[in-house]
Protein backbone atom coordinates (compact mmCIF):
# COMPACT_ATOMS: atom_id res chain seq x y z
CA UNK A 1 0.00 0.00 0.00
CA UNK A 2 1.17 3.54 -0.78
CA UNK A 3 -0.63 4.97 2.25
CA UNK A 4 -3.19 4.17 4.90
CA UNK A 5 -5.94 5.47 2.60
CA UNK A 6 -4.98 3.71 -0.65
CA UNK A 7 -5.66 0.00 -0.32
CA UNK A 8 -4.49 -1.11 -3.78
CA UNK A 9 -1.07 -0.95 -5.40
CA UNK A 10 -0.45 0.69 -8.74
CA UNK A 11 0.43 -2.72 -10.15
CA UNK A 12 -2.93 -4.17 -9.06
CA UNK A 13 -4.89 -1.25 -10.53
CA UNK A 14 -2.91 -1.46 -13.75
CA UNK A 15 -3.49 -5.23 -14.02
CA UNK A 16 -7.24 -4.87 -13.47
CA UNK A 17 -7.49 -2.10 -16.06
CA UNK A 18 -5.48 -4.01 -18.63
CA UNK A 19 -7.56 -7.15 -18.06
CA UNK A 20 -10.78 -5.21 -18.58
CA UNK A 21 -9.51 -3.70 -21.84
CA UNK A 22 -8.26 -7.04 -23.20
CA UNK A 23 -11.50 -8.83 -22.35
CA UNK A 24 -13.53 -6.01 -23.95
CA UNK A 25 -11.65 -6.44 -27.21
CA UNK A 26 -12.11 -10.21 -27.07
CA UNK A 27 -15.85 -9.66 -26.51
CA UNK A 28 -16.20 -7.73 -29.76
CA UNK A 29 -15.18 -4.18 -28.91
CA UNK A 30 -12.97 -2.35 -31.39
CA UNK A 31 -11.60 0.10 -28.83
CA UNK A 32 -11.68 0.24 -25.04
CA UNK A 33 -10.58 2.42 -22.14
CA UNK A 34 -10.44 1.50 -18.45
CA UNK A 35 -9.63 3.53 -15.35
CA UNK A 36 -9.16 2.17 -11.84
CA UNK A 37 -9.15 4.32 -8.70
CA UNK A 38 -8.30 3.52 -5.09
CA UNK A 39 -8.43 6.07 -2.29
CA UNK A 40 -9.93 7.29 0.93
CA UNK A 41 -9.71 9.87 3.65
CA UNK A 42 -10.59 11.10 7.10
CA UNK A 43 -13.08 13.79 8.11
CA UNK A 44 -13.62 15.29 11.57
CA UNK A 45 -16.17 17.88 12.60
CA UNK A 46 -16.94 19.71 15.84
CA UNK A 47 -20.17 21.50 16.68
CA UNK A 48 -20.14 23.85 19.65
CA UNK A 49 -16.95 22.21 20.88
CA UNK A 50 -18.27 18.63 20.77
CA UNK A 51 -17.19 15.97 18.30
CA UNK A 52 -20.07 15.51 15.87
CA UNK A 53 -18.47 13.81 12.85
CA UNK A 54 -15.63 11.32 12.60
CA UNK A 55 -15.60 9.41 9.34
CA UNK A 56 -12.89 7.22 7.89
CA UNK A 57 -13.74 6.48 4.26
CA UNK A 58 -12.36 4.32 1.49
CA UNK A 59 -13.31 3.69 -2.11
CA UNK A 60 -12.30 1.62 -5.08
CA UNK A 61 -13.71 1.59 -8.61
CA UNK A 62 -13.03 0.27 -12.07
CA UNK A 63 -14.70 2.00 -15.01
CA UNK A 64 -14.77 0.58 -18.53
CA UNK A 65 -15.83 2.17 -21.83
CA UNK A 66 -16.10 0.12 -25.03
CA UNK A 67 -16.47 1.39 -28.62
CA UNK A 68 -17.51 -0.32 -31.86
CA UNK A 69 -18.81 1.15 -35.13
CA UNK A 70 -19.71 4.45 -33.49
CA UNK A 71 -21.51 2.80 -30.59
CA UNK A 72 -20.33 3.22 -27.00
CA UNK A 73 -21.12 1.43 -23.75
CA UNK A 74 -19.86 2.06 -20.22
CA UNK A 75 -20.07 0.23 -16.90
CA UNK A 76 -18.36 0.25 -13.52
CA UNK A 77 -17.63 -2.00 -10.56
CA UNK A 78 -16.22 -1.57 -7.06
CA UNK A 79 -14.42 -4.93 -6.93
CA UNK A 80 -11.37 -5.99 -8.90
CA UNK A 81 -11.50 -9.79 -8.86
CA UNK A 82 -11.59 -11.72 -12.13
CA UNK A 83 -15.29 -12.56 -12.00
CA UNK A 84 -16.27 -8.94 -11.31
CA UNK A 85 -14.20 -7.77 -14.26
CA UNK A 86 -15.85 -10.34 -16.54
CA UNK A 87 -19.31 -9.10 -15.48
CA UNK A 88 -18.16 -5.52 -16.01
CA UNK A 89 -17.11 -6.31 -19.58
CA UNK A 90 -20.36 -8.13 -20.33
CA UNK A 91 -22.42 -5.20 -19.08
CA UNK A 92 -20.44 -2.57 -21.01
CA UNK A 93 -20.56 -4.60 -24.26
CA UNK A 94 -24.29 -5.24 -23.84
CA UNK A 95 -24.98 -1.52 -23.42
CA UNK A 96 -22.78 -0.74 -26.42
CA UNK A 97 -24.69 -3.12 -28.69
CA UNK A 98 -27.97 -1.29 -28.03
CA UNK A 99 -26.57 2.24 -28.24
CA UNK A 100 -27.26 4.58 -31.16
CA UNK A 101 -24.17 4.95 -33.36
CA UNK A 102 -22.31 8.24 -33.69
CA UNK A 103 -19.34 8.32 -36.06
CA UNK A 104 -17.55 10.80 -33.78
CA UNK A 105 -17.42 8.37 -30.83
CA UNK A 106 -14.10 6.72 -30.08
CA UNK A 107 -10.85 6.99 -28.21
CA UNK A 108 -8.68 10.07 -28.49
CA UNK A 109 -6.40 10.05 -31.52
CA UNK A 110 -3.13 8.26 -30.75
CA UNK A 111 -1.11 11.33 -31.76
CA UNK A 112 -2.76 13.34 -28.96
CA UNK A 113 -1.95 10.96 -26.09
CA UNK A 114 0.26 12.28 -23.28
CA UNK A 115 2.65 9.36 -22.89
CA UNK A 116 5.57 11.43 -21.60
CA UNK A 117 4.11 14.72 -20.34
CA UNK A 118 5.57 15.37 -16.84
CA UNK A 119 3.23 15.01 -13.89
CA UNK A 120 2.72 18.25 -11.92
CA UNK A 121 3.13 17.96 -8.15
CA UNK A 122 -0.20 16.93 -6.62
CA UNK A 123 0.59 14.54 -3.76
CA UNK A 124 1.71 14.97 -0.17
CA UNK A 125 0.93 12.24 2.40
CA UNK A 126 -2.21 13.33 4.19
CA UNK A 127 -1.45 11.71 7.55
CA UNK A 128 -3.86 9.47 9.42
CA UNK A 129 -3.52 10.66 13.03
CA UNK A 130 -7.14 11.20 14.09
CA UNK A 131 -6.08 12.52 17.50
CA UNK A 132 -3.91 15.20 15.89
CA UNK A 133 -6.75 16.19 13.58
CA UNK A 134 -9.14 16.41 16.53
CA UNK A 135 -6.69 18.70 18.33
CA UNK A 136 -6.39 20.88 15.22
CA UNK A 137 -10.19 21.11 15.02
CA UNK A 138 -10.31 22.11 18.69
CA UNK A 139 -7.75 24.81 17.91
CA UNK A 140 -10.01 26.18 15.18
CA UNK A 141 -12.90 26.19 17.66
CA UNK A 142 -10.79 28.14 20.15
CA UNK A 143 -9.77 30.58 17.42
CA UNK A 144 -13.42 31.18 16.61
CA UNK A 145 -14.26 31.99 20.24
CA UNK A 146 -11.18 34.22 20.51
CA UNK A 147 -12.47 36.66 17.88
CA UNK A 148 -13.67 39.85 19.53
CA UNK A 149 -17.44 40.26 19.17
CA UNK A 150 -19.31 43.55 18.73
CA UNK A 151 -21.14 44.75 21.85
CA UNK A 152 -24.44 42.94 22.43
CA UNK A 153 -23.61 40.16 19.97
CA UNK A 154 -23.14 36.49 20.83
CA UNK A 155 -21.83 33.45 19.03
CA UNK A 156 -24.88 31.19 19.09
CA UNK A 157 -23.52 28.16 17.21
CA UNK A 158 -20.11 27.20 15.83
CA UNK A 159 -19.02 24.42 13.50
CA UNK A 160 -15.48 23.54 12.43
CA UNK A 161 -14.09 20.67 10.41
CA UNK A 162 -11.11 19.15 8.65
CA UNK A 163 -10.77 16.68 5.84
CA UNK A 164 -7.86 14.90 4.19
CA UNK A 165 -7.98 12.47 1.29
CA UNK A 166 -5.72 10.64 -1.15
CA UNK A 167 -6.35 8.81 -4.40
CA UNK A 168 -4.36 6.73 -6.87
CA UNK A 169 -5.76 6.34 -10.37
CA UNK A 170 -4.56 4.30 -13.36
CA UNK A 171 -5.76 4.67 -16.94
CA UNK A 172 -5.28 2.11 -19.73
CA UNK A 173 -6.52 2.25 -23.32
CA UNK A 174 -6.42 -0.19 -26.22
CA UNK A 175 -4.39 2.37 -28.15
CA UNK A 176 -1.41 1.83 -25.85
CA UNK A 177 -1.85 4.50 -23.20
CA UNK A 178 -1.05 3.48 -19.61
CA UNK A 179 -0.31 5.98 -16.84
CA UNK A 180 -0.98 6.55 -13.14
CA UNK A 181 -1.73 9.66 -11.09
CA UNK A 182 -1.41 10.19 -7.34
CA UNK A 183 -3.16 13.14 -5.68
CA UNK A 184 -4.02 14.45 -2.23
CA UNK A 185 -6.47 17.02 -0.90
CA UNK A 186 -6.60 18.87 2.41
CA UNK A 187 -9.44 21.08 3.63
CA UNK A 188 -10.51 23.00 6.72
CA UNK A 189 -13.62 25.07 7.29
CA UNK A 190 -15.65 26.80 9.95
CA UNK A 191 -19.06 28.45 10.20
CA UNK A 192 -20.58 30.77 12.78
CA UNK A 193 -24.14 31.68 13.73
CA UNK A 194 -24.22 35.09 15.38
CA UNK A 195 -27.19 36.62 17.23
CA UNK A 196 -28.18 40.08 18.42
CA UNK A 197 -31.56 41.46 19.55
CA UNK A 198 -33.41 38.40 18.29
CA UNK A 199 -31.81 38.50 14.84
CA UNK A 200 -29.44 35.77 13.63
CA UNK A 201 -27.03 35.48 10.70
CA UNK A 202 -24.62 32.79 9.54
CA UNK A 203 -21.44 32.84 7.48
CA UNK A 204 -18.62 30.43 6.76
CA UNK A 205 -15.03 30.27 5.56
CA UNK A 206 -13.13 27.38 4.01
CA UNK A 207 -9.77 26.56 2.51
CA UNK A 208 -8.75 23.67 0.27
CA UNK A 209 -5.35 22.70 -1.12
CA UNK A 210 -3.25 19.71 -2.14
CA UNK A 211 -0.98 20.10 0.89
CA UNK A 212 -1.60 21.27 4.43
CA UNK A 213 0.97 24.10 4.33
CA UNK A 214 -1.08 25.89 1.64
CA UNK A 215 -4.26 26.05 3.73
CA UNK A 216 -5.46 29.31 5.25
CA UNK A 217 -4.60 29.58 8.97
CA UNK A 218 -7.34 28.61 11.40
CA UNK A 219 -7.38 32.11 12.92
CA UNK A 220 -7.95 33.68 9.49
CA UNK A 221 -10.86 31.35 8.74
CA UNK A 222 -12.38 31.93 12.18
CA UNK A 223 -12.27 35.70 11.87
CA UNK A 224 -13.58 35.64 8.30
CA UNK A 225 -16.58 33.48 9.26
CA UNK A 226 -17.45 35.39 12.42
CA UNK A 227 -16.99 38.85 10.91
CA UNK A 228 -19.20 37.81 8.02
CA UNK A 229 -21.92 36.54 10.34
CA UNK A 230 -21.93 39.55 12.68
CA UNK A 231 -21.73 41.92 9.73
CA UNK A 232 -25.02 40.59 8.33
CA UNK A 233 -27.00 41.20 11.52
CA UNK A 234 -29.67 43.83 10.95
CA UNK A 235 -29.57 43.42 7.17
CA UNK A 236 -32.25 45.23 5.21
CA UNK A 237 -33.27 45.74 1.62
CA UNK A 238 -32.57 48.68 -0.67
CA UNK A 239 -34.68 50.46 -3.29
CA UNK A 240 -34.81 48.85 -6.71
CA UNK A 241 -32.62 50.45 -9.32
CA UNK A 242 -29.51 50.15 -11.43
CA UNK A 243 -26.01 50.63 -10.13
CA UNK A 244 -22.43 49.29 -9.94
CA UNK A 245 -21.85 45.94 -8.26
CA UNK A 246 -18.69 44.64 -6.63
CA UNK A 247 -18.47 40.85 -6.31
CA UNK A 248 -16.24 39.57 -3.51
CA UNK A 249 -13.70 36.92 -4.57
CA UNK A 250 -15.96 34.17 -3.19
CA UNK A 251 -18.96 35.32 -5.24
CA UNK A 252 -16.90 36.34 -8.29
CA UNK A 253 -16.15 32.68 -8.98
CA UNK A 254 -19.78 32.26 -10.08
CA UNK A 255 -19.10 34.54 -13.04
CA UNK A 256 -16.15 32.35 -14.05
CA UNK A 257 -18.31 29.22 -13.72
CA UNK A 258 -20.92 30.73 -16.04
CA UNK A 259 -18.24 31.75 -18.55
CA UNK A 260 -16.64 28.29 -18.50
CA UNK A 261 -20.00 26.61 -18.98
CA UNK A 262 -20.63 28.74 -22.06
CA UNK A 263 -17.30 27.69 -23.58
CA UNK A 264 -17.67 23.94 -23.00
CA UNK A 265 -17.64 21.83 -26.14
CA UNK A 266 -21.07 20.25 -25.61
CA UNK A 267 -22.70 23.69 -25.21
CA UNK A 268 -20.92 24.96 -28.33
CA UNK A 269 -21.92 21.95 -30.43
CA UNK A 270 -25.57 22.19 -29.38
CA UNK A 271 -25.53 25.98 -29.74
CA UNK A 272 -26.95 26.03 -26.22
CA UNK A 273 -24.57 28.79 -25.12
CA UNK A 274 -24.81 32.55 -24.89
CA UNK A 275 -21.30 32.51 -26.40
CA UNK A 276 -22.06 30.09 -29.24
CA UNK A 277 -19.45 30.42 -31.98
CA UNK A 278 -17.59 33.10 -30.04
CA UNK A 279 -14.05 31.88 -30.79
CA UNK A 280 -11.97 34.92 -31.70
CA UNK A 281 -14.70 37.31 -30.58
CA UNK A 282 -14.36 40.13 -28.04
CA UNK A 283 -16.76 39.07 -25.26
CA UNK A 284 -15.24 40.74 -22.18
CA UNK A 285 -13.60 44.05 -21.36
CA UNK A 286 -10.30 44.51 -23.22
CA UNK A 287 -8.23 44.39 -20.01
CA UNK A 288 -9.45 40.93 -18.94
CA UNK A 289 -7.37 37.75 -19.24
CA UNK A 290 -8.33 34.20 -18.26
CA UNK A 291 -5.42 31.75 -18.29
CA UNK A 292 -5.66 27.95 -18.05
CA UNK A 293 -2.66 26.11 -16.60
CA UNK A 294 -2.69 22.30 -16.23
CA UNK A 295 0.86 22.15 -14.91
CA UNK A 296 0.77 24.49 -11.92
CA UNK A 297 2.62 22.78 -9.03
CA UNK A 298 0.19 21.86 -6.24
CA UNK A 299 -2.78 23.12 -8.23
CA UNK A 300 -6.09 21.55 -7.26
CA UNK A 301 -6.99 21.14 -10.93
CA UNK A 302 -3.51 20.28 -12.23
CA UNK A 303 -2.87 17.15 -14.29
CA UNK A 304 -0.63 15.68 -16.96
CA UNK A 305 -3.61 14.33 -18.91
CA UNK A 306 -7.40 14.22 -18.93
CA UNK A 307 -9.90 11.35 -18.79
CA UNK A 308 -8.96 10.40 -22.37
CA UNK A 309 -5.20 10.47 -21.82
CA UNK A 310 -4.72 13.81 -23.60
CA UNK A 311 -2.59 16.61 -22.14
CA UNK A 312 -3.90 20.11 -21.78
CA UNK A 313 -1.77 23.20 -22.36
CA UNK A 314 -1.13 26.51 -20.70
CA UNK A 315 -3.22 28.83 -22.84
CA UNK A 316 -5.37 31.97 -22.83
CA UNK A 317 -9.09 31.31 -22.66
CA UNK A 318 -9.62 35.07 -22.74
CA UNK A 319 -6.85 37.27 -24.13
CA UNK A 320 -7.64 40.96 -23.64
CA UNK A 321 -11.29 39.91 -23.56
CA UNK A 322 -11.11 37.86 -26.78
CA UNK A 323 -12.09 34.17 -26.67
CA UNK A 324 -8.94 32.18 -27.32
CA UNK A 325 -10.28 28.65 -26.94
CA UNK A 326 -13.02 26.26 -25.90
CA UNK A 327 -12.93 23.33 -23.45
CA UNK A 328 -13.08 20.26 -25.69
CA UNK A 329 -12.94 16.50 -25.38
CA UNK A 330 -12.40 14.31 -28.45
CA UNK A 331 -16.10 13.78 -29.19
CA UNK A 332 -17.09 17.43 -29.23
CA UNK A 333 -13.88 18.45 -30.95
CA UNK A 334 -14.71 16.08 -33.83
CA UNK A 335 -18.27 17.38 -33.97
CA UNK A 336 -16.97 20.95 -34.22
CA UNK A 337 -14.22 20.09 -36.70
CA UNK A 338 -11.55 21.01 -34.17
CA UNK A 339 -8.87 19.27 -32.11
CA UNK A 340 -9.34 18.19 -28.51
CA UNK A 341 -7.93 20.61 -25.92
CA UNK A 342 -7.42 17.89 -23.31
CA UNK A 343 -10.43 18.95 -21.23
CA UNK A 344 -12.34 15.65 -21.05
CA UNK A 345 -12.15 16.00 -17.25
CA UNK A 346 -13.20 19.67 -17.30
CA UNK A 347 -11.12 22.84 -16.99
CA UNK A 348 -7.69 22.88 -15.40
CA UNK A 349 -6.53 25.70 -13.11
CA UNK A 350 -8.02 29.01 -14.26
CA UNK A 351 -6.84 32.47 -13.22
CA UNK A 352 -8.83 35.61 -14.02
CA UNK A 353 -6.81 38.82 -14.03
CA UNK A 354 -6.87 42.37 -15.33
CA UNK A 355 -4.29 44.45 -17.16
CA UNK A 356 -5.74 47.37 -15.21
CA UNK A 357 -4.57 47.16 -11.56
CA UNK A 358 -7.55 47.12 -9.22
CA UNK A 359 -5.76 47.15 -5.86
CA UNK A 360 -6.80 45.53 -2.60
CA UNK A 361 -10.29 45.25 -1.16
CA UNK A 362 -10.22 48.84 0.12
CA UNK A 363 -9.15 50.15 -3.28
CA UNK A 364 -11.87 48.11 -5.00
CA UNK A 365 -14.53 49.66 -2.74
CA UNK A 366 -13.21 53.07 -3.68
CA UNK A 367 -13.56 52.13 -7.34
CA UNK A 368 -17.13 51.03 -6.55
CA UNK A 369 -17.94 54.38 -4.92
CA UNK A 370 -21.63 54.02 -4.14
CA UNK A 371 -23.23 50.69 -4.92
CA UNK A 372 -23.63 47.08 -3.86
CA UNK A 373 -20.90 44.80 -2.46
CA UNK A 374 -21.99 41.15 -2.89
CA UNK A 375 -20.60 38.73 -0.30
CA UNK A 376 -23.02 35.80 -0.70
CA UNK A 377 -25.17 34.32 -3.48
CA UNK A 378 -28.11 32.48 -1.95
CA UNK A 379 -30.17 31.38 -4.95
CA UNK A 380 -31.07 31.88 -8.59
CA UNK A 381 -29.43 30.73 -11.80
CA UNK A 382 -27.97 31.71 -15.14
CA UNK A 383 -29.71 30.68 -18.35
CA UNK A 384 -26.81 29.06 -20.24
CA UNK A 385 -28.42 29.60 -23.65
CA UNK A 386 -29.37 33.27 -23.33
CA UNK A 387 -26.95 34.45 -20.64
CA UNK A 388 -29.75 35.93 -18.54
CA UNK A 389 -28.31 36.20 -15.01
CA UNK A 390 -30.62 36.35 -11.99
CA UNK A 391 -29.53 35.67 -8.40
CA UNK A 392 -30.60 36.27 -4.83
CA UNK A 393 -27.72 37.91 -2.98
CA UNK A 394 -26.56 39.34 0.34
CA UNK A 395 -23.87 41.88 1.06
CA UNK A 396 -23.39 45.53 1.97
CA UNK A 397 -24.50 48.86 0.61
CA UNK A 398 -21.42 51.01 0.12
CA UNK A 399 -21.40 54.81 0.15
CA UNK A 400 -18.34 56.65 -1.18
CA UNK A 401 -16.24 53.52 -0.77
CA UNK A 402 -17.30 52.87 2.85
CA UNK A 403 -19.63 49.95 3.76
CA UNK A 404 -22.77 51.48 5.20
CA UNK A 405 -25.18 48.71 6.20
CA UNK A 406 -25.77 45.01 5.50
CA UNK A 407 -28.20 44.09 2.73
CA UNK A 408 -30.39 41.01 2.26
CA UNK A 409 -33.64 40.08 0.54
CA UNK A 410 -32.60 41.47 -2.84
CA UNK A 411 -31.94 40.10 -6.32
CA UNK A 412 -29.43 40.99 -9.00
CA UNK A 413 -30.10 40.57 -12.68
CA UNK A 414 -28.28 41.24 -15.89
CA UNK A 415 -27.04 39.81 -19.16
CA UNK A 416 -23.76 37.87 -19.06
CA UNK A 417 -22.40 39.41 -22.25
CA UNK A 418 -23.11 42.90 -20.92
CA UNK A 419 -21.68 42.00 -17.52
CA UNK A 420 -18.44 40.64 -18.99
CA UNK A 421 -17.97 43.73 -21.13
CA UNK A 422 -18.84 45.88 -18.13
CA UNK A 423 -16.03 44.64 -15.86
CA UNK A 424 -14.08 47.76 -14.91
CA UNK A 425 -11.63 46.32 -12.36
CA UNK A 426 -10.40 43.03 -10.91
CA UNK A 427 -8.90 43.21 -7.42
CA UNK A 428 -5.58 42.02 -6.08
CA UNK A 429 -7.49 40.33 -3.21
CA UNK A 430 -7.13 36.99 -4.98
CA UNK A 431 -8.63 33.82 -3.51
CA UNK A 432 -8.72 30.28 -4.87
CA UNK A 433 -11.89 28.19 -5.08
CA UNK A 434 -11.24 24.77 -6.57
CA UNK A 435 -10.04 25.22 -10.14
CA UNK A 436 -10.73 28.97 -10.14
CA UNK A 437 -8.57 31.83 -8.89
CA UNK A 438 -9.85 35.41 -8.94
CA UNK A 439 -9.93 38.64 -7.03
CA UNK A 440 -13.05 40.74 -6.50
CA UNK A 441 -14.77 41.83 -9.73
CA UNK A 442 -16.41 45.23 -10.30
CA UNK A 443 -19.23 45.41 -12.88
CA UNK A 444 -20.28 48.87 -13.94
CA UNK A 445 -24.06 48.39 -13.86
CA UNK A 446 -26.65 45.76 -12.95
CA UNK A 447 -30.30 45.82 -12.01
CA UNK A 448 -30.84 45.59 -8.25
CA UNK A 449 -34.26 44.29 -7.22
CA UNK A 450 -35.25 45.47 -3.77
CA UNK A 451 -38.23 47.36 -2.42
CA UNK A 452 -40.45 49.36 -4.72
Amino acid sequence: MISAYISDSEADLRAASQQAVELALCAGGKQASASAVSGGGLQLGLRDGRLETAVRSGHRSLNLTVFKDGRVGSASTTTLDAEAIKRLVQEAVSIMQWAQPDADNGLADAADLAHDVPQPLRYEPAGDDAAAMAEEASGMERALHAVEMPAGTELRTSEVGLNCSEALSVMVTSSGFCRATLASTQARWCSALAARDGAMARDYAQSMACRRSDLRPAAWLAEWALRGATGQLGARTVPSGTGPVLFSPRTAQVLIEDLVGALMGAAQYRRASFLAGALGEQVAADHIDLIEDPFEPWGLASGAYDAEGVAGSRRPILDAGVVGGYFLNSLNARRLGMRTTGNASGPYNLTLSSRRPGGDGLAMRRHLGTGLLVTAITGGRTDPATGHWNRAVEGYWVEDGVPGFPVAGITLSGDMRTMLRGITHVGDDVERFGAFRTGSILVDAMHIGGRA
